[in-house]
């Protein structure tokens, strides 16, 4: 009987309160940060950044929810979502925004089609995947 591979649906890659991690980090499963991580971020699935949460660096992310601080660029396919414990300062590349009321945001914002997401995000990748 074959065996097959499956990818959880709940899989998600943490970063810790209490953690601090520097480098580039490419995902394919959901991550959440709860700690403190700086360097390059790359993932096919969802970014959470908790209210403690620190980002310094550029992360590219189909979707994202932040209740912490991002310091860098930020390129979303999909949807981004600022809480309102949220800071962010940098430039933003995202297809749809929505900023609760108290959100800190010096910076950039741009609205993108999904095929501009496409070419950022491929574009990304093959400067990390050469930096390896």
């Amino acid at each position: 009987m074959a065996k097959h591979e499956t990818t959880q649906i709940n899989e998600v890659s943490r970063i810790a309160a209490g953690t601090e991690v520097k480098g580039n980090l490419i995902s394919s499963s959901d991550i959440r940060i709860d700690g403190m991580f700086e360097g390059d971020l790359v993932t096919t699935g969802k970014l959470v950044l908790g209210e403690k949460a620190v980002l310094k660096g550029n992360a590219v992310c189909t979707s994202a929810d932040v209740w912490g601080n991002i310091e860098g660029e930020l390129y979303v396919g999909e949807a981004v979502t600022f809480k309102s414990t949220a800071s962010f300062k940098g430039n933003l590349k995202t297809v749809k925004i929505c900023i609760e009321m108290g959100v800190r945001f010096t910076g950039n914002c741009q609205i993108i089609s999904v095929e501009e997401f496409k070419g950022y995000s491929s574009q990304y990748l093959k400067q990390e995947n050469s930096a390896l």
